[in-house]
C-alpha cells in the first residue's frame, strides 16, 4: 500500500487531523502528515496558532517527529516512510517549524545517514520472527509449526479461512489467499476491512463475518473445526460474544484435533479478545507459501461444502419490495448497482460513510478486486466517504469512484463536493436520503425500549446543494426511476450526486449485543 501524504498549516490545521489519524491508526491506512509550526524562535510563547501538536500527535499515530534542523530533514522524512509503511501500516507526523521551512536545504546540512529502506529492513526482521505457542515457554521454528497447522487442516472436517486487512496490506496477500482455498477446498469470509481481499463471485466466498454480516458466514464460523485467521485482529463486531465464538473449534482443540489459528504480521493484533490455538507471527508473503506448500490438494469436503451451500440457499439476501411511498429501498439501490457495474469492478471503487448505509453496502455488493472498498472501520467516522472518495479519484484516476453515503453522514462533510467540482473529480455520490439517522434510532430502539430521541433531521435540498458547487445531481423519487438513474450516475463525466429518497427502515439481519455470532436476527 502506498501511503497518502497530507500538508496542513500550523494550530487548527493540524489539530483538525485528530481524527483522520486516529482512523489511519486503527484501521492500518499508512498517511503521512506533515504540519507546519510556529517558528523555533517563538516555541513556548503562546504564539499565534501555536499547539504542542507533538503531545497531541504521540496517542494518535506510530510515530511523529519535530524537525529542528534542516540538516535533519533528509532521515526524519525517510523514517517517516519507513515507520508509516512497516509492520501494521499507520500514519506519522512530521512537525516543521516556519523558519525551518523557509530554509533552504543544501547537501552539505546532512549530518545524519539515512535509515535502510523499508523492504530490506523488514526483510532483516523477518528472519528473526518466530511462531508463538500461548502459554508454552518454547518457541520452535516457523516450519515445524506450520507443518503441525497443515496436517490439523489436512485432516479436519469442517475448515474455515477469516481474511481481514492485513491479507491487503500485503501485495501477494490475496493471491496467496485464493490459491489457499482452491488447493485445500476451505470457504473464505472476510471481514468488514477484509472485503476485497477474496473475490465475493466464488464458489466458497462466504462474504462478511460480522455482527451485521452475512448469516452463512456466521454460522460457518461457529460450526468450523479449524478456523485459520489470516491478518484480521478479531474485534467484537468481527465475534459477537466472544466467549461463544467458535465453540466447535475451540472443542477441537482440546481435541488436538484443530483450533482456532491466527496469522498476523505482530503480537499487537493478537490474543485481545480472542485467544487463540497458536499464533504465527510474520509476513503473510512468507508464511502463506509454506502454508500452501503443505496442504494437500483436492481434499473431500463435500459434506462440509454442501452444508455451506445449504446455508447460503436458505439465507441468501433477499431484496424487498418498494415502500409504502413506492421509494427505492436500501437493498434494491445496492443490487442496481452492483449489477450496473458487475462488468466494470476491475476499475470500480467504493466508499463509504458510516451508519446503516456502510452495512447494506457491505453485505450486497459482491466486492471481486482488492483495495475495491474503502470505509472507516475500527473508529466508525462519519462523514468519511466524500472526503475518501476524492482521495481516491486522486489516486485512481481511471476508476470510477462511488460514494455510497447516508444524508447524516454525508452532512458531516458534503462542502467537500466544491473540492471535487475545483479540480473536476469525476467522483459518484449516492445518498440515501431518509430524513434519519437510522442506526442510531436502531440501536436506540433495541437498548432503551423502543424509545428515541434526536435521530431526525431537517436534510437540505441536496440536488440544488450540488448544483451550487458545480456538480451534476439528479433526486430518485421512486423505485421504477431506480435503474435509469444510476445508469445516468455511472454514464456522467463530471462529479455527481444522486438523492435517493427512501422510507427508514431497520439494518437486518443483526445479532442482537451481547449474542453470540449464530443467534441472528433475520427479520
Amino acid at each position: 500500500m502506498k501511503p497518502g501524504v497530507v500538508l496542513v498549516t500550523s494550530g487548527p490545521g493540524s489539530s483538525n487531523l485528530v481524527t483522520p489519524m486516529l482512523n489511519a491508526l486503527l484501521d492500518g491506512t499508512p498517511m503521512i502528515v506533515i504540519c507546519g509550526q510556529v517558528a523555533t524562535t517563538v516555541q513556548g510563547t503562546g504564539a499565534f496558532q501555536e499547539i504542542d501538536i507533538m503531545a497531541i500527535a504521540k496517542i494518535c499515530t506510530k510515530w511523529c517527529a519535530a524537525v529542528e534542523r534542516i540538516g535533519d530533514l533528509p532521515k526524519i522524512v525517510d523514517e517517516a516512510f519507513y515507520h508509516a509503511s512497516s509492520i501494521r501500516p499507520g500514519p506519522v507526523l512530521i512537525s516543521i517549524p516556519k523558519d525551518i521551512g523557509k530554509a533552504i536545504f543544501e547537501p552539505t546540512h546532512t549530518t545524519n545517514p539515512l535509515i535502510r529502506a523499508p523492504r530490506l529492513l523488514k526483510q532483516g526482521i523477518l528472519r528473526q520472527n518466530r511462531i508463538v505457542l500461548k502459554n508454552s515457554l518454547s518457541t520452535p521454528s516457523i516450519q515445524e509449526d506450520i507443518d503441525h497447522i497443515a496436517k490439523l487442516v489436512n485432516d479436519c472436517q469442517r475448515p474455515i479461512i477469516c481474511a481481514g486487512h492485513g491479507v491487503l496490506t500485503n501485495a501477494s496477500g490475496p493471491t496467496m489467499l485464493s490459491q489457499i482455498a482452491e488447493k485445500g477446498r476451505i470457504p473464505v469470509t472476510t471481514t468488514l476491512l477484509g472485503l476485497g481481499c477474496f473475490d465475493e463471485a466464488h464458489e466458497l466466498a462466504l462474504h462478511m463475518v460480522s455482527t451485521y454480516g452475512a448469516p452463512y458466514a456466521n454460522y460457518a464460523i461457529q460450526s468450523a473445526d479449524v478456523v485459520l485467521v489470516f491478518g484480521a485482529r478479531l474485534d467484537e463486531r468481527a465475534v459477537g460474544n466472544p466467549l461463544h465464538y467458535a465453540p466447535n473449534a475451540r472443542e477441537a482443540a482440546q481435541a488436538r484435533r484443530g483450533g482456532i489459528f491466527q496469522f498476523d504480521f505482530t503480537h499487537s493484533n493478537v490474543g485481545k479478545i480472542i485467544k487463540p490455538t497458536q499464533v504465527v507471527i510474520g509476513d503473510l508473503s512468507e508464511v502463506l507459501p509454506m502454508l500452501l506448500q503443505r496442504l494437500k490438494s483436492g481434499r473431500n469436503r463435500e459434506e462440509w461444502l454442501d452444508q455451506i451451500e445449504r446455508w447460503k440457499k436458505k439465507h441468501a439476501f433477499r431484496v424487498p419490495p418498494e415502500g409504502m411511498h413506492g421509494h427505492a429501498s436500501p437493498q434494491q439501490t445496492i443490487a442496481e448497482l452492483d449489477r450496473q457495474t458487475s462488468s466494470l469492478k476491475h476499475r470500480v471503487t467504493i466508499t463509504t460513510g458510516v451508519g446503516q448505509h456502510q452495512m447494506w453496502a457491505a453485505q450486497r455488493y459482491r466486492f471481486k478486486y482488492p483495495r475495491s472498498f474503502v470505509t472507516s472501520g475500527t473508529l466508525g467516522t462519519m462523514g468519511f466517504g466524500l472526503p475518501a472518495a476524492i482521495g481516491a479519484q486522486m489516486a485512481r484516476p481511471d476508476h470510477i469512484v462511488i460514494d455510497i453515503d447516508g444524508d447524516a453522514s454525508f452532512c458531516m462533510t458534503m462542502e467537500e463536493l466544491l473540492t471535487a467540482s475545483q479540480y473536476d473529480l469525476p467522483i459518484k455520490v449516492i445518498v440515501f436520503n431518509n430524513n434519519a439517522q437510522g442506526m442510531i434510532a436502531q440501536l436506540q430502539q433495541a437498548d432503551y425500549g423502543g424509545r428515541v430521541c434526536y435521530n431526525r433531521q431537517a436534510n437540505p435540498n441536496f440536488v440544488q446543494l450540488a448544483r451550487s458547487m458545480g456538480c451534476e445531481s439528479q433526486r430518485c423519487e421512486y423505485a421504477g426511476e431506480l435503474s435509469r438513474c444510476i445508469q445516468w450516475l455511472l454514464e456522467c463525466p463530471r462529479p455527481a450526486l444522486l438523492d435517493v429518497v427512501m422510507d427508514e427502515m431497520k439494518m437486518l439481519p443483526i445479532v442482537p449485543n451481547g449474542k453470540a455470532l449464530d443467534l441472528i436476527t433475520l427479520e
